[in-house]
């Protein structure tokens, strides 16, 4: 049983390790923003489109930490803390409880290119468009 339980943990490190490597790789800043057709940034800095506006930002620590920021009716901005797994081309973001409040639903996003496409989301915060896509900063 020894043995066995030794073999199991020997084989067990190098995925760990291998698991810690790649998130090192995808740690980041990710950073996402839709307009409206035809808009320049420029015309977004001086508000001519501010009310269609919208953006996304996500950044991975290489601890495992993550810090979603969110603004999806382009006048109010949502914070929030979690942690994050990656397996494969899926990366999940496990948000961190506050106090009295509801914890959100773990989101999801497809890693690929240095770019995070959100799949999975809270649909009653972002109603009319989905999230944009992020890419790596």
């Amino acid at each position: 049983m020894k043995r066995i339980l030794s073999l199991a943990l020997l084989t067990s490190l190098p995925l760990t390790a291998l698991a810690k490597d790649e998130m090192s790789k995808i740690a980041g800043t990710y950073k996402g923003e839709t307009r409206a057709k035809g808009e320049t940034r420029d015309q977004s800095d001086e508000g001519t489109y501010v009310n269609r506006h919208r953006t996304i930002m996500v950044v991975l620590g290489k601890d495992g930490t993550a810090t979603l920021a969110q603004s999806p009716d382009a006048t109010d901005e949502i914070t929030s803390f979690a942690h994050w797994t990656v397996q494969g081309d899926t990366i999940k973001l496990i948000f961190d409880p506050v106090d009295k409040q509801i914890t959100p639903a773990p989101m999801t996003f497809r890693y690929e290119h240095k770019t995070l496409t959100p799949l999975v989301y809270n649909h009653d915060l972002w109603r009319t468009l989905p999230p944009p896509p992020m890419k790596r900063q």
